[in-house]
């Protein structure tokens, strides 16, 4: 009696090798060697087609990353920082800022955090994915969001249905000296104002 051969169809052989499990060095080089030729002949023939001007015109139509913010965004309120060091906020700051909202009735999901230090986006560009009622900014000028805005701190200033504060930074309002003291009073005496406490 013959043993009975299962044959497959190409599809579910391909299917079932599709990756290469060790390949001779040889065409490991020669591959990656003609992948770079490749990628360098059409960038050199991109360079000598292309004009600048349509060249500067592709780049500006790239679509930007999404925004990333920490909060769930529940209430309709940015708080912007600007910190290099952390990816939104350094703990001691970011331990301030949750107390600052709890005295506000409020939490971290009630916000949007942006760290403007990672993503120098415009104030308009972060209210088109954030449409807020406010918009606290710490340390943070206005032409750093390229508005044409005073940045008068602890004075809320309207733009359009959003209310913005600019603020002094977070750091400064770290302890118990008497620094900390009148900047963390000057921001709850515009916080009490804005959400009538």
């Amino acid at each position: 009696m013959q043993d009975p051969k299962i044959i497959l169809p190409a599809a579910a052989l391909v299917s079932l090798y599709k990756d290469t499990l060790v390949l001779p060095e040889k065409e490991i080089k020669s591959a990656g060697k003609e992948a770079q030729e490749k990628v360098e002949a059409i960038g050199k023939e991109a360079i000598a087609t292309t004009p600048a001007k349509e060249v500067l015109n592709e780049q500006k139509s790239i679509p930007s990353q999404p925004l990333k913010f920490l909060g769930d965004h529940l209430k309709k309120i940015v708080v912007l920082v600007h910190d290099e060091n952390a990816v939104y906020l350094n703990e001691a700051d970011l331990g301030l800022l949750s107390s600052i909202l709890n005295a506000c009735k409020l939490n971290l999901a009630d916000i949007a955090l942006v760290n403007t230090a990672l993503q120098p986006l415009s104030l308009h560009e972060i209210l088109e994915t954030l449409p807020s009622q406010f918009v606290f900014a710490f340390e943070i000028a206005s032409t750093q969001l390229k508005i044409k805005l005073p940045s008068t701190l602890y004075k809320p200033i309207e733009l359009g249905d959003t209310q913005i504060l600019f603020s002094g930074s977070l750091h400064s309002m770290q302890g118990t000296d008497q620094n900390a003291k009148i900047e963390k009073s000057k921001l709850w005496n515009a916080l009490k104002l804005l959400f009538k406490l």
